[in-house]
Order: structure tokens, then C-alpha cells, then sequence
């Protein structure tokens, strides 16, 4: 019979605690199970997207101009912001989905300083052939959680995710 993940992260604690009594190593048994399934999910969704052409920068991209709702466009910043990525960062995503023919950049008139990006047509229809396929995905990797478990995960995550953006770890470049 095979060890549990959880068996495998209970050896590592152990291991620490006995080279190196001295430091508290507790937190590897939440920070490293959230390791290896961010892991397996990203492997999961890139899978998928790979089918598709895409990557998870694409999907970020595309998913934020589509919650956006009609006309599905954002400023460059507005679309840094909701991406969490550098203005750079962008600027090069941007590029290569345009040369896909997934969004277009449109300079608002009258004076065309502002830069928004926008999906295109072949943008939107590839986003939406995606999704439903990205969500199974998802949904495959929870599949063995009762509701009650998936409930209380979400709350215990979105907890955590608070406190650590809130807290001194959570300075960002103004630019975001």
C-alpha cells in the first residue's frame, strides 16, 4: 500500500524537527500540501489550455475582459490591475493575443490617448469553448470532497488569502 500525501508531509515535518529542533517547522504541513496541489492544478489547466492554443496568461487575459461584460474592454492599467501583473507584463500578453487575433488594442476618441483592450470576436468565441472545459477541469481535481469539506475549504482559503494580502507581505508596486 502506497503512502498518503499527507503521510509523505508528515515525514518531512518529522525530518526538520529532528535536524533542526530549534525552528518551528509546523507550517510546512498547510504551506506544502498548497504547494503540491497548486502544482497539480496548474499542470490540470494547462492541460487543458494546451488544447486550445492557450496558456493561463491567456486565460487571464481573456476571463477578465469577459467579466467585464459588454463591450468586453479595459484599459491597459484596469487590465493590469484585475491580472495582478506588471504594466509590462501586460504589454506583452497583449501582444501575442493580438497577433493571435484574440484581442485588439482601440484608442478612444477624440483625442486616442487612452488605450483599451478589447476581445475580439475570434477572442470571445475561443474564451467561451474554453471555459466550460477549464471548470470541468477544476471540478475534477474536487471531486472527492463532500459539499461541507468544499464549503469549509473555501472559507479556511479565502481566510488566509485575507490575512496575507492584508498583511506586511502584501506590498505590491504601485503600478498594480
Amino acid at each position: 500500500m502506497n503512502a498518503s500525501s499527507g503521510d509523505e508531509v508528515d515525514a518531512v515535518v518529522s525530518a526538520w524537527r529532528r535536524e533542526r529542533p530549534d525552528v518551528d517547522v509546523s507550517s510546512i504541513g498547510i504551506v506544502v500540501p498548497v504547494l503540491r496541489l497548486a502544482t497539480l492544478v496548474a499542470e490540470r489547466r494547462a492541460g487543458v489550455l494546451g488544447t486550445y492554443g492557450l496558456d493561463q496568461s491567456h486565460l487571464d487575459v481573456l476571463g477578465v475582459l469577459r467579466r467585464s461584460g459588454p463591450p468586453y474592454r479595459l484599459t491597459a492599467g484596469e487590465l493590469s490591475r484585475r491580472c495582478r501583473v506588471t504594466p509590462g507584463a501586460t504589454t506583452q500578453r497583449v501582444q501575442s493575443m493580438e497577433r493571435a487575433g484574440l484581442v485588439e488594442r482601440v484608442r478612444e476618441e477624440p483625442d486616442r490617448r487612452t488605450v483599451h483592450v478589447q476581445l475580439t470576436a475570434s477572442g470571445l468565441r475561443r474564451l467561451d469553448e474554453v471555459f466550460a472545459d477549464v471548470v470541468a477541469a477544476d471540478e475534477s481535481l474536487l471531486a472527492g470532497l463532500t459539499p461541507a469539506q468544499r464549503s469549509g475549504l473555501e472559507d479556511v482559503l479565502r481566510g488566509w488569502l485575507d490575512v496575507v494580502q492584508a498583511g506586511p507581505l502584501a506590498e505590491r508596486p504601485e503600478s498594480l
